[in-house]
């Protein structure tokens, strides 16, 4: 396919995002306080064996076995609606440091910037090995991370790093319009990017387990049967912003994963910047999604963290 034909294809999607962010950009922030029935149980805030998790928003958070420092989609950077229609985006480096002052590993779900736009300044700041697509990887190699620093990963994959074991599976990116939205190839010399060019190739879940504790880092609201690979973990991030949530994928995943935990994520409006506070994504009702997770197992744990919150995931078996 020529270059041209390539550009007339994509041209109607590009001009739907570009729409998409200026509807965001008139969008009324609206500041969102976590209400009782969402708030964690008093058990997440007791200090203790386990494992500890810091909420950095989007579908970001910091997870620790007191040793070894993982990021999953660390994206502290938010550009606004304005910055986003007029022109290439970056990470601001003074403000990863502020909210991931260090990492071990880096595990990326996909690379849409949302996800992925801050994952080598703070890789290259802290020497954290980065872990994702082959599109992650050229990604950070564009943005000064060293190659042996680096890992490509596949469904079915599992490695360790310091006290974690890491287990890959793939997921599905939510449809927007098309399917595999802003999908293509990130060069790896790739120098300052408009918004979607940060490039979707591959989706990917992780479940991590260290202290006797294993977590499902699934940030995608879609689901696949055998998505979680028989693989069980008693807490499940879960993306709900995107595809509409049902009782058959929330069966699914359930059933699957046997989490007895749900930490929503993927729920806030990562289109307003982080200092202005927490806001939903204008549209979900959030509370729809607790009454399904909780009519499917009425004894399941729901929790849902504000910016910069800290839990403690007490380990699988007492």
């Amino acid at each position: 396919m020529s270059r041209r034909a390539r550009v007339v294809l994509a041209a109607p999607f590009v001009l739907f995002s570009v729409l998409l962010v200026a509807w965001f950009a008139f969008t009324r922030h609206v500041p969102w306080k976590v209400p009782p029935q969402h708030q964690p149980p008093a058990s997440w805030r007791t200090r203790g064996p386990g494992l500890t998790l810091r909420s950095l928003g989007v579908s970001g958070f910091e997870l620790s076995d007191g040793a070894t420092t993982v990021l999953l989609d660390p994206t502290p950077t938010r550009p606004d609606p304005v910055a986003l229609i007029t022109g290439p985006i970056d990470a601001d480096p003074a403000l990863g440091a502020k909210w991931c002052p260090k990492a071990d590993v880096i595990l990326v779900n996909h690379t849409h910037f949302d996800h992925a736009l801050d994952v080598g300044a703070i890789a290259r700041r802290t020497g954290a090995l980065v872990v994702g697509s082959q599109n992650t990887i050229n990604l950070a190699l564009s943005r000064g991370v060293a190659k042996e620093k680096t890992r490509v990963v596949h469904s079915g994959e599992s490695f360790t790093v310091g006290g974690f074991t890491i287990d890959v599976s793939s997921s599905r990116h939510t449809d927007i319009v098309v399917s595999q939205p802003m999908s293509g190839t990130i060069p790896t010399d790739a120098g300052a990017m408009w918004f979607w060019k940060y490039a979707l190739d591959e989706t990917l879940a992780y479940r991590l387990t260290a202290n006797g504790t294993s977590v499902w880092f699934h940030p995608t609201s879609t689901y696949a049967p055998a998505e979680l690979a028989g693989l069980t973990a008693k807490t499940l991030i879960v993306g709900v912003t995107g595809e509409k949530q049902n009782r058959a994928k929330v069966d699914g995943l359930l059933t699957e994963s046997k989490a007895t935990r749900i930490i929503p994520t993927h729920f806030d409006n990562f289109f307003q910047p982080l200092d202005r506070g927490l806001a939903l994504m204008p549209g979900l009702d959030l509370d729809a999604v607790r009454t399904l997770f909780l009519e499917a197992d009425p004894s399941l744990e729901w929790g849902v963290l504000d910016y910069d919150e800290t839990v403690t995931l007490a380990p699988d078996s007492p």
